[in-house]
């Protein structure tokens, strides 16, 4: 069974504190237990030395006969809880209080020290033993310390340690799990509004707290990502309806000429005349499929051509007898001049070919005839590409920004059977882009139309981001 993240999160912060409790409190039963034991060892030592000192004290002042008394004036001098015994090396006792007799005697090594603990009769006790020489004597001396109210106030402590840690575990589990409510909460509410957003509600985003942490930057990525799909289906919506519009014509038209046909067998001329329309109209929308392909598909044919090294001159040169031919049938006149220079442009020369007759056509159709239309390639600075341009109709200033729209023209007086679908700018512009370039339109109307196309040059790295300065 998959856990929730708040659920998770309530578990990792109460073992984790469980875990931090239970290291600490042994940590702390440990130092204690470390620092008493220490202590007492000090006090052993030390009254190990003070019964010495006692002893040979005793031999100085020549009062060695009746060292049981002595001892135990000596003995009562002592805290409550510590005691010693002394007794000769066979294992005579010399003194020893009352309290001494339930700890047992330990032999310590001949010039050492021996220190251990005991626990007799629920008592604790903490002793150390080592042989002294008084002068002509010798004695085993054991000093004892009755740590049992020591070892109580730890097992105690150790008893609120045990008990303190699933208390402080619950405790754990319901803050972190009110922690990561409130932690998660922005996240619940991201995931109820992104579920709420649909195809009619494209417009709405999610909140943003102003917090600019983690969540609200999420949010606000989410946002931007709304804002991309909504201009995306917006797109669709109108690249939907515009196609549909622009394809119901010719089918109609298809349609009509085919009833028309089946009325009119008897008569040959009409025959003639409709199969005539519907190849045109057969052959607009053949275009106009291909045109709707060739955007559909976006940069995917850019990827699959790969880029050359060319030289700038060569695509116009290329396409210059096609051009002229097409001028020709309109009665316009075309020049083409070249660069003096010779640039090395790294692009997919069929694309560039495409594109320079994307636009000659459509600087013929919209210049009347006796007009002319010039290409030129030009070089400058870090930068190079073609020009297109004509003295044709123009583009008025409001319809400058809308010439690269899909189906838009310029003249809407036209209709495809004047040619073109209203495609090509859009295409050309894609096609381009797509190979890191720019391109741009200067226009009067009146006056005829100018489309500028800037690539990188080849023998000159620049950034590409410098291409948006070109002509500024």
């Amino acid at each position: 069974m998959m856990l929730s993240i708040r659920i998770r999160l309530t578990i990792w912060y109460a073992s984790l504190i469980a875990v931090i409790l239970v290291l600490l409190g042994y940590g702390v039963l440990v130092s204690a237990a470390w620092g008493l034991r220490r202590a007492a060892d000090k006090e052993l030592n030390a009254g190990i030395d003070g019964v010495t000192a006692f002893l040979r004290h005793k031999l100085d002042i020549h009062e060695m006969n009746d060292l049981n008394d002595e001892l135990r004036e000596h003995s009562a001098l002592l805290p409550r809880e510590k005691m010693f015994r002394v007794s000769t090396p066979d294992g005579a006792i010399v003194y020893q209080p009352d309290l001494m007799t339930a700890v047992p005697s330990i032999v310590p090594p001949p010039n050492g020290l021996r220190t251990e603990s005991l626990v007799l009769k629920g008592r604790s006790y903490r002793t150390t033993s080592s042989y002294a020489t008084v002068g002509p004597y010798r004695f085993l001396i054991q000093v004892a310390v009755d740590q049992t109210e020591y070892r109580e106030l730890l097992t105690g402590l150790a008893g609120i340690l045990i008990f303190s840690v699933p208390i402080a575990g619950v405790l754990a589990a319901f803050t972190g799990y009110w922690m990561s409510g409130r932690a998660l909460a922005p996240i619940d509410q991201i995931t109820k509004t992104a579920n709420s957003i649909d195809a009619g509600s494209l417009s709405r985003r999610l909140p943003l707290l102003g917090t600019n942490d983690e969540l609200d930057q999420l949010s606000a990525t989410i946002n931007h990502m709304l804002d991309r799909i909504a201009v995306s289906y917006e797109r669709i919506e109108q690249f939907t309806a515009d196609a549909s519009h622009e394809l119901r014509t010719p089918v109609a038209l298809i349609r009509s000429n085919a009833e028309l046909l089946l009325m009119g067998q008897d008569n040959p001329p009409r025959i003639q005349q409709g199969i005539s329309d519907i190849l045109a109209e057969s052959t607009y929308m053949t275009d106009l499929i291909r045109d709707l392909l060739t955007l559909a598909r976006g940069s995917g044919e850019c990827v699959s051509a790969p880029a050359e090294l060319i030289e700038l001159n060569e695509p116009a040169r290329a396409i210059l007898e096609r051009a002229q031919s097409l001028a020709h049938t309109r009665g316009i006149t075309l020049k083409f001049t070249p660069s003096s220079q010779v640039v090395p442009l790294c692009t997919d020369q069929a694309i560039i070919e495409r594109v320079l007759m994307i636009l000659i056509d459509n600087a013929i159709r919209y210049t009347p005839r006796g007009g002319k239309v010039w290409i030129e390639t030009w070089v400058r600075q870090e930068f190079c590409g073609f020009l297109v341009r004509d003295n044709g109709i123009g583009i008025a200033p409001a319809d400058q920004g809308k010439i690269f729209e899909r189906f838009f023209r310029v003249d809407t007086a036209r209709t495809h059977s004047d040619g073109g679908c209203g495609l090509g700018l859009s295409i050309a512009r894609r096609l381009v882009e797509d190979h890191h370039g720019s391109i741009r339109v200067d226009s009067e109307q009146g006056k005829g139309a100018s489309f500028t196309i800037s690539f990188q040059r080849a023998d000159l790295p620049v950034p590409s981001h410098q291409l948006q300065n070109i002509h500024q």
